[in-house]
């Protein structure tokens, strides 16, 4: 390899300033081959989503699970869903559909054929709908509605209701029947013990006036 030297450089010497620039170069040469190589594989991606736009445009709009989308980077990525994305491979050849588990990523598919890839995917679209489907229907629980109470009918001709007799229903206070109870019985309670101990003085008279009144009579 020939090295540049500056005029003022004599034989034999080592000039930093040539090693920075070459490093430069080095290191831009290098950029621009990262960077054609990223394009490309965005290039495949954006491949990949157009084969695959009418099965996008299918999906319904309310299933905000299938947030797709191409995110550039190092390692441009294009996500069919919150945890499926496909990327290329290390060699840039062939197309990788990976998935986000709680066992890990894993691998749901390879190929460097773009329509291959755009099949699995629309086949992978399709599970993850049935599975929204069955999951929405186990969440849902139908509960069957408390019945009304509604008042008795009577079913009544109306020729016979004016020759039906009005009938009112008195209602007694069992409270203040059992008091009035109480009362009376305590009362008689009274009486009969004032007699008991009275009978001689108070009793007695009374008795022979009302015989000789009935004898008189």
């Amino acid at each position: 390899m020939s090295i540049d030297k500056t005029p003022d450089q004599r034989e034999g010497e080592i000039s930093l300033t040539d090693a920075v620039r070459r490093a430069r170069l080095e290191v831009a040469e290098r950029s621009n081959a990262v960077h054609d190589l990223r394009m490309a594989e965005q290039s495949k991606l954006e491949a990949l989503r157009d084969v695959l736009k009418p099965v996008l445009h299918a999906l319904p709009r309310e299933a905000d699970l299938f947030d797709h989308g191409l995110v550039p980077g190092d390692r441009p990525r294009f996500y069919v869903d919150m945890i499926a994305f496909v990327e290329m491979s290390r060699d840039r050849r062939s197309f990788r559909f990976l998935m986000d588990s709680p066992d890990g990523r894993k691998l749901l598919g390879e190929s460097d054929d773009v329509q291959v890839m755009a099949n699995a995917v629309t086949n992978y679209l399709g599970r993850r709908l049935v599975e929204r489907e069955r999951a929405i229907a186990s969440a849902l629980s139908f509960e069957s509605l408390p019945e009304e109470r509604k008042p008795l009918e009577l079913e009544v001709q109306k020729d016979t209701i004016t020759a039906m007799p009005v009938v009112t229903e008195i209602v007694r206070n069992e409270r203040g029947s059992s008091f009035g109870s109480f009362l009376i019985g305590l009362a008689l309670g009274i009486i009969g013990l004032y007699a008991y101990l009275n009978w001689d003085n108070v009793v007695v008279p009374h008795i022979k006036v009302l015989t000789e009144y009935l004898g008189a009579r």
